[in-house]
Order: C-alpha cells, then structure tokens, then sequence
C-alpha cells in the first residue's frame, strides 16, 4: 500500500514461496481483480499538528507470479491465477539430472551463450510491439466449462492468452482502424 502510486504498474512480482504471501493475500486479490489499491491512514499534519486521513493508493495491473509447495494455497487467490504445475516423475528428474550435467560441458556453455543472445533479442522484438487493441471475431463461437464458479475466472484468462498471442503476432496481421465518436481506434484482428 505504501509503494509509489505506479511502483508497481505493468511490472511483476514475483514471490518465491507462497508463504510469504500470506500477510499481504487479502491486497493481492484486490490488485489483481479491481487494477488497484487503495487505504486510508491517519497520521498528524506537520503544519497543524491535527489529525488528517491520507489516502494511499498503488496502481496495477500488476502480474503475479507465485511459487509453491504447499498444497493448501488461497483458493480465491488461486482462482486469480493460471496455475501451472510440475512434473514430477522420476523420467523428468532424469532428464533435468541430464541437462544440468551438460550444462557443465564446452557446448553447454555456448547453449548458455546462446540462451542470453536470444534472450536479447526477444526483448528487443517485444520492445517493438505497438499496444494496439485486439478484437476477436470469433469469440461469440467459442466455448468454455461452465461446471464451477471459478470458470468464471478462468474464461477471462482463456481469453486474455488468445488476446496475448494475437498481439505478438501484430506483425503478421493487417493493422485496422475505426472511428468512434471522433477517435480514431486502431486494432488487430485474431
């Protein structure tokens, strides 16, 4: 609550253990559905020396990015999120035991210098991506599970990924304009 009013906008946080997240579940929830966050606090005016309420505000949207092992996490945080998990099976320790230990060998290390030049330059293309609107043509034909409340959350994020891959993909569609109440709006089509 107490960070710069943008401190945190277009930015990622990422917490390590789930943890210690805890104390702050109630803000991220909040940050995460309304886009922002907002407290009152009292303190005393230096001039005066009376009471006043200032309002403290951080502005999102703000991407989570939460790592855990526990097997009991908020579900209303959980529900928020596209949750990701890991394999676990003997094969694929095997074969991260595997990549660590090339990881260790001359081609390994031009792997890794490669990695960070590709890195790079992907920055660099996402540098040059207009923030054009995204229209889906499509989406009335769509379809999604409806079984559970949190698919209500889930849609939203279905959609969202459709929206992100269509914007990376910018280069690669004809860039549409329209008018509307004196505003000309420029948007890509899925």
């Amino acid at each position: 609550y107490y960070l710069g009013e943008t401190s945190l906008q277009h930015k990622i946080l990422a917490i390590a253990e789930e943890e210690g997240v805890r104390q702050a579940a109630y803000a991220l929830k909040l940050l995460q559905s309304d886009g922002e966050l907002k407290i009152a606090s009292t303190g005393k005016n230096e001039q005066s020396g009376e009471l006043v309420t200032r309002e403290y505000k951080v502005q999102g949207p703000v991407m989570l990015m939460l790592t855990t092992t526990a097997i009991d996490v908020d579900e209303e945080l959980l529900n928020r999120c596209l949750v990701l998990t890991v394999n676990e099976s003997r094969e694929q320790t095997q074969a991260i035991h595997a990549m660590q230990r090339h990881g260790q060998t001359l081609e390994g290390l031009l792997q890794s210098s490669e990695k960070q030049y590709l890195t790079t330059l992907h920055q660099n293309a996402q540098r040059l991506l207009r923030p054009l609107k995204v229209v889906n043509p499509y989406a009335d034909r769509l379809t999604f599970l409806s079984d559970k409340t949190r698919t209500r959350r889930d849609h939203m994020k279905y959609l969202t990924l459709i929206q992100a891959i269509t914007l990376l993909h910018q280069y690669q569609r004809e860039v549409k304009r329209v008018e509307h109440r004196g505003q000309v709006i420029e948007y890509i089509e899925v």
